[in-house]
């Protein structure tokens, strides 16, 4: 049985389509930022034994990060520097891992509303697959547009919105990266299950909750607002 766990928090982003000075993971919802609110939902989590937070250099001592750290002195809790992209970011903090973590959970630090029993339902699944997603069904009619033309309609009952924590035996993971990183990116990263997807590897999805917003937009933001006030935690 696997049992050491680690957690992965990116939170290097810059927020620009927020247009907001400060980075999205950063601004406060109920008096607390974002990403304190994200921290506090693999806190919740016994079996992870570190949670390591991955942060833009100019971050790295500021007020934002300190006030998003809901224990300073947390033993379970890292700092690390992000990179220039999402993949390099990711990169940084898996070579943070400490060396005994058998099971990595990568989340995003904007989806503040992940239950705790979530992640926990894709740590165990990592028991039998190389990973595990949380992710919802479309519930759209989805499009494929190129220039502004559609190109076909896609069949939505078999398309799934992915959502974080994305879960992964370590050894997988790693090894996923070092083949995308040996073969110089075929382009930017924004799913880290699409790179064990690509190299043949097992992914499971957990079906998890249309609340598991991620805070991209402005009206994201305003939402998420919302839903602490209506006592979502």
């Amino acid at each position: 049985m696997l049992k050491n766990v680690s957690a992965v928090i990116v939170a290097a982003g810059s927020g620009t389509r927020l247009n907001s000075a400060v980075p999205k993971q950063f601004l406060k919802l109920d008096e607390r930022t974002v990403l304190y609110h994200s921290i506090q939902k693999f806190l919740a989590v016994s079996t992870i034994s570190e949670i390591i937070i991955a942060v833009a250099q100019q971050y790295r001592e500021s007020r934002y990060l300190s006030d998003s750290i809901p224990q300073e002195t947390n033993p379970r809790i890292k700092i690390t520097l992000g990179g220039a992209r999402r993949q390099d970011t990711v990169i940084n903090a898996l070579q943070a891992l400490q060396p005994e973590t058998e099971i990595v959970c990568i989340h995003d630090s904007v989806r503040p509303f992940i239950e705790p029993e979530l992640i926990r339902q894709t740590i165990e699944c990592c028991q039998e697959y190389d990973g595990a997603i949380v992710a919802v069904p479309a519930v759209d009619t989805l499009k494929e547009v190129q220039n502004l033309q559609i190109v076909r309609t896609l069949d939505r009952q078999s398309v799934w919105h992915a959502q974080t924590p994305q879960t992964f035996q370590k050894n997988a993971i790693l090894k996923a990266y070092s083949q995308a990183l040996a073969g110089g990116w075929d382009n930017t990263v924004t799913d880290d299950a699409s790179l064990i997807e690509k190299y043949g590897g097992r992914i499971c999805i957990i079906a998890g909750s249309y609340l598991n917003l991620k805070i991209t937009t402005s009206a994201d933001l305003e939402i998420a607002r919302m839903l602490l006030k209506k006592g979502l935690q």
